[in-house]
């Protein structure tokens, strides 16, 4: 699986050099430019990539630790983003709020405790309708990815107070203790899904359903928790984003696309630390596509979008085919 993983990157960079050489230019060098904008360090602060490149891949890392919990669930949602918007929006209006009454550390600890559990109920509705009506998942997360803005947009717009945000670890960049949530998240998803009972049931009920059935376990709780858990890391996501990046609410997360999460995950084979190189690794070519594709070489940056999309292409493959394939049993399955 990591070979599988290896190849897309490869192939997806090659594709990236056929872009590139239509445009008739030599397709080597301005790739150089490219990796060298988004992976290099040539100095402190912002003439480091890789702090940069943390700080982009940090909601990644939400994202896809998001889509992996509904995947490790037998689920597909793809509602990481509108859950990510709920998230920012409850932190934000509640951010400012409790700044007035509380100390700074309290409104900001339940703040995004708030948002992330805003997050989570955010999710967890289409996966009750997927487990009671057996409603189609993705169509109610990519529905409700656009009704999430007009949910959360009322609470409030206005500037978060300087007292409560998060400051910078380096100076001239935006990568604060986000990124060490993020990481202290990861782990802590990891053991729950690997050395949790809890977690053995999520995982069992998304690989085998019949025998979770069986075994005495219940599908059906277990598809509303993994939901509810997959909306908890997209709102706390997008809590740390408006109290360490942009200071407000906003809609439009300019690190992270909506359907960044499901890249994330499986390029990380659906594991927490795949997970984690996978999102510095797209977060380091979105950067070097903006800093050196752009405006170093006046080459268009959608030309990385058009790499990522053909790493999700390719990604993608092995588990369309598990769908859509010869559905025969193999040897010790249950039905």
């Amino acid at each position: 699986m990591i070979k599988h993983s290896l190849t897309v990157i490869l192939v997806g960079l090659l594709c990236g050099l056929a872009i590139i050489s239509l445009t008739g230019r030599n397709p080597l060098p301005i790739m150089g430019i490219w990796l060298s904008a988004g992976f290099s360090c040539s100095g402190a602060g912002f003439r480091c990539a890789p702090i940069t490149a943390a700080q982009y891949a940090t909601p990644l890392i939400f994202s896809g630790l998001s889509a992996m919990i509904a995947f490790r669930a037998g689920l597909i949602s793809i509602g990481q983003f509108g859950q990510m918007i709920v998230g920012a929006g409850v932190t934000a209006g509640l951010v400012i709020a409790l700044a007035e009454t509380l100390s700074p550390l309290s409104a900001l600890i339940l703040a995004l405790a708030a948002g992330s559990l805003a997050g989570g109920i955010w999710g967890a509705i289409p996966g009750a309708l997927k487990a009671y009506l057996n409603i189609n998942e993705v169509i109610v997360t990519l529905i409700m990815n656009s009704l999430a803005p007009a949910a959360v947009g009322a609470l409030s717009w206005q500037r978060i107070p300087e007292a409560v945000r998060l400051i910078p670890l380096v100076p001239s960049t935006k990568v604060t203790g986000a990124l060490f949530i993020a990481l202290i998240t990861t782990v802590i998803v990891f053991v729950y899904l690997w050395w949790h009972q809890g977690g053995l049931e999520l995982r069992m009920s998304g690989q085998a359903a019949n025998f979770a059935r069986y075994a005495g376990m219940r599908p059906r709780r277990t598809v509303v928790w993994a939901m509810l858990l997959s909306g908890i890391m997209a709102g706390l996501g997008g809590g740390l984003e408006v109290v360490g990046v942009h200071y407000r609410f906003v809609t439009n997360f300019s690190t992270i696309d909506m359907f960044d999460g499901i890249v994330v995950s499986l390029l990380g084979q659906l594991h927490p630390l795949g997970i984690v190189f996978s999102a510095f690794l797209l977060g380091g070519l979105r950067l070097g596509a903006l800093n050196g594709l752009q405006l170093m070489t006046n080459t268009p940056r959608e030309i990385g979008d058009a790499v990522i999309a053909v790493m999700m292409i390719l990604i993608t493959l092995p588990h369309i085919r598990r769908e859509t394939g010869d559905q025969r049993p193999e040897k010790g399955d249950v039905y």
